[in-house]
C-alpha cells in the first residue's frame, strides 16, 4: 500500500485529518462517569425518540443448552493485542515513532504519545517496556480509532437507466463499557466519539462511555466515525437497513469497519433478477484505485471494466458485480487497491419481477485459510422451503479437497456432503439442507487456503416471498469483539447471538440495556457453538474471551405478515489495547 501523500493545507481540508494523528483530550475536561445507555442524536442530544431500539421486555438474555458457568468469579484475560497496522509518515521524527509504537488504525498514523507510556523511555531497548498500575506491560491502552459503514445499499448506482428506490438506514457507534474492558485496561481522562454522514451530512457526538451516536443516512451516503481518549478503546459500529415495502422488502446488517487494501466477498447468483453491487467508499485524502476479481462455477471470470476504478477522496461510489460478470451463478469477488485503502460491502437483491425474494449487505468474509469457522448458520425449518448452504472459493492453482462439519452445542455434527472437491479458481455450493433445525456454527476445511461464506434463504413455499442472508467466515479472536446495535424500531424483532470454538473457550457475554449492563459467563465446547437468545431491548452486545479463541456473530430476525426477514452480521473486534515494543535509538 503506497504511502499517504504530505498532508495539504487549510485550502484544501483532508477528510481522514484525524487518522493523521490522534488530537489530545478537550484541556479540561475531566474524566466522564459512566451513565446509562442512551443515543445522542445529530445535536448530541438525547436520540433515544427517533432511534430507540425496539419495544418489549428488558433483562438480561437467556442462556440455552449445557455449560453454564454460574456466577463464580473468573480470570482476566492475558494478552490484548491489536491487528493494527504501522502508518506511513513523511518526516523522520514521525518514522521513530511510527517503529516504536503498531498503529492501531489501518488507515490511520501512529500517535506521538501512547496512554500510560512514556515513548522516550519505550525508545530506550537498554530498559524493560513500561508499565502503569494494572496495565500489563509492553501493552498501552488505545487512544485514538476509527471506523466506517457504506451507507445504503441500494443507492449510488450512477446509471440513470436503473430505477433505485428512496432508501434510508441507521447507522449507531459507541464505546464497550467498562465490564468488557477488564481491571487491566483502565482508559483515563476524557473522550469524545463523532459519527459524521459524508460527504455532508448531519454529525453525532457522544461524551461518556455508555452513550451510543446515531445517524441515519439517506442516498448515496456513507458514515465516518472517530473516537479519541477514554472513548476510543473498545469503539465499534453497525448499520440497519429495514424495508417493508412491496419489491423493497429486506433487512440488512453489517458491521462498520476499517478500510483495507484487499477483501474477498462471497454473494450473489445467477438467478432470474439477481443483482450484486460492490459498495466502495474512500476515507483517504488522496484517490484511491480498485481492483475487481471475479472467480465463478466454472474458474475465474473473464471480467471487463473491473480494473482501474477510482474512487475520490472521500467518496462514494457502486459497481454492478453481475455487469462485470453477467450471468454468473456463483460469484466470490476479489478486490485489491492500490494508492490507499477503502471501505467495501457487497449488497445482494434479488427481486424476480415485483416478487421480493431477499436483500442482504454482506462484509468481507475471512482471507483464504485452510480452516475457516461461519459463527452463526440457522438450519432449515421444519414445513418449509428453506435453503441453507455454504459457498467455497479456491483462489489458488491447485484443487482442493472441503470437508463441513456443523459445530453444535453438543460438539460436532456430520452432514450429507461432507466432503467436496472444488476445483482451482472455482466456486462450488455446498448443500447443508440436512442440518439440524436451529443454529449453530459451520467448519469448514480444505487441504488449499479457501474463501467461505454461509447462504440461508427464508421462505414457506418455493415460489413465494423470501428473504435471504449471507454469514461470512471470520478469523476466531482472543481480543474484545461485539458493537452497539442500530435498532429497526419494530417490536417483532428477536436477536440471537451464537459464538463458536474450534479448540474450546470460555467468555463473558455483555449486553447493555437503557437500564442495566449484563455479564453472562458462556462456556463453548470443543468444536462446538453456543446460541443466546437476546432481550429485543439489547442496545449493545460484546464477548470477551476468557480462555481460548472464540467466533461471534448476530442474526437479527423480524416478523411480518408474509413471513421472516433475516439478516447476518459477525461481532468485529474492537481494538482495546496495542503492543508498545523498544527499539533502539534513533542514530542520525
Amino acid at each position: 500500500m503506497a504511502d499517504h501523500p504530505t498532508r495539504p493545507g487549510p485550502d484544501h481540508p483532508r477528510v481522514d485529518d484525524f487518522f493523521y494523528e490522534n488530537p489530545d483530550p478537550v484541556p479540561g475536561q475531566e474524566r466522564a462517569e459512566p451513565a446509562r445507555s442512551r443515543r445522542a442524536g445529530d445535536d448530541g442530544s438525547d436520540g433515544r425518540a427517533e432511534d430507540a431500539g425496539p419495544g418489549g421486555e428488558d433483562g438480561p438474555g437467556r442462556e440455552d443448552g449445557p455449560g453454564k458457568d454460574g456466577g463464580e468469579e473468573l480470570p482476566d484475560p492475558t494478552g490484548a493485542g491489536s491487528r493494527g497496522r504501522r502508518a506511513a509518515v513523511g518526516r523522520w521524527a514521525r518514522a521513530v515513532a511510527a517503529v516504536g509504537v503498531a498503529g492501531v488504525l489501518v488507515y490511520g498514523a501512529a500517535s506521538d504519545r501512547v496512554s500510560g507510556v512514556d515513548l522516550a523511555a519505550a525508545l530506550d531497548r537498554s530498559a524493560p517496556p513500561p508499565t502503569t498500575e494494572g496495565q500489563q506491560a509492553g501493552v498501552a491502552v488505545v487512544t485514538g480509532s476509527a471506523l466506517g459503514c457504506v451507507g445504503p445499499d441500494l443507492v449510488g448506482l450512477d446509471d440513470p437507466t436503473v430505477a433505485e428506490p428512496d432508501q434510508t438506514v441507521s447507522v449507531a457507534a459507541g464505546a464497550a463499557p467498562l465490564e468488557v474492558l477488564g481491571e487491566a485496561v483502565v482508559p483515563a481522562g476524557a473522550g469524545q466519539i463523532e459519527l459524521v454522514a459524508a460527504p455532508a451530512g448531519p454529525t453525532a457526538r457522544a461524551a461518556v462511555r455508555d452513550d451510543i451516536a446515531s445517524v441515519r443516512l439517506s442516498g448515496a451516503t456513507w458514515a465516518r466515525g472517530t473516537a479519541s481518549g477514554a472513548l476510543a478503546p473498545g469503539f465499534a459500529g453497525s448499520q440497519l437497513g429495514l424495508g417493508l415495502e412491496e419489491q423493497q422488502r429486506g433487512l440488512s446488517t453489517a458491521p462498520c469497519g476499517q478500510a483495507a487494501d484487499e477483501a474477498w466477498f462471497v454473494a450473489g447468483g445467477g438467478e432470474a433478477g439477481r443483482a450484486e453491487r460492490l459498495i466502495l467508499a474512500n476515507p483517504t485524502g488522496n484517490p484511491v484505485t480498485v481492483n475487481v476479481e471475479v472467480l465463478g462455477a466454472d474458474g475465474p471470470v473473464d471480467v471487463v471494466g473491473g480494473r482501474g476504478i477510482v474512487i475520490a477522496p472521500g467518496a462514494r461510489q457502486v459497481v454492478l458485480l453481475d455487469a462485470l460478470a453477467p450471468g454468473e451463478e456463483r460469484p466470490v469477488a476479489h478486490v485489491t487497491t492500490t494508492g490507499g485503502p477503502v471501505l467495501a460491502a457487497v449488497g445482494d437483491r434479488w427481486l424476480e419481477g415485483t416478487l421480493d425474494r431477499g436483500t442482504e449487505l454482506t462484509t468481507p468474509t475471512a482471507a483464504p485459510a485452510t480452516t475457516l469457522l461461519i459463527p452463526a448458520v440457522p438450519g432449515p425449518r421444519a414445513d418449509s422451503a428453506d435453503i441453507t448452504s455454504v459457498r467455497v472459493a479456491v483462489p489458488g492453482a491447485e484443487q482442493s479437497v472441503v470437508q463441513v462439519r456443523a459445530l453444535t452445542a453438543d460438539g460436532p455434527v456430520r452432514v450429507a456432503n461432507a466432503v467436496t472437491s472444488v476445483d482451482a479458481g472455482s466456486v462450488a455450493d455446498v448443500d447443508l439442507s440436512d442440518l439440524p433445525e436451529g443454529t449453530q456454527a459451520i467448519e469448514v476445511v480444505a487441504d488449499t487456503p479457501v474463501v467461505a461464506s454461509a447462504q440461508v434463504v427464508r421462505r414457506v413455499e418455493p415460489e413465494g416471498v423470501s428473504e435471504l442472508a449471507w454469514v461470512p467466515a471470520v478469523t476466531p479472536s482472543t481480543g474484545v469483539v461485539g458493537l452497539p446495535l442500530a435498532a429497526p424500531g419494530e417490536d417483532s424483532v428477536s436477536l440471537e447471538l451464537t459464538v463458536a470454538s474450534v479448540e474450546g473457550a470460555r467468555v463473558e457475554v455483555v449486553t447493555v440495556t437503557a437500564d442495566r449492563t449484563h455479564v453472562q459467563p458462556v462456556t463453548i465446547p470443543a468444536a462446538g457453538s453456543r446460541a443466546l437468545e437476546l432481550s429485543r431491548s439489547t442496545e449493545s452486545i460484546w464477548v470477551r474471551p476468557l480462555r481460548g479463541s472464540a467466533s461471534s456473530a448476530l442474526l437479527t430476525t423480524v416478523q411480518d405478515e408474509l413471513g421472516p426477514l433475516v439478516a447476518g452480521m459477525v461481532l468485529p473486534e474492537a481494538p482495546v489495547t496495542r503492543q508498545v515494543r523498544p527499539v533502539a535509538p534513533w542514530a542520525p
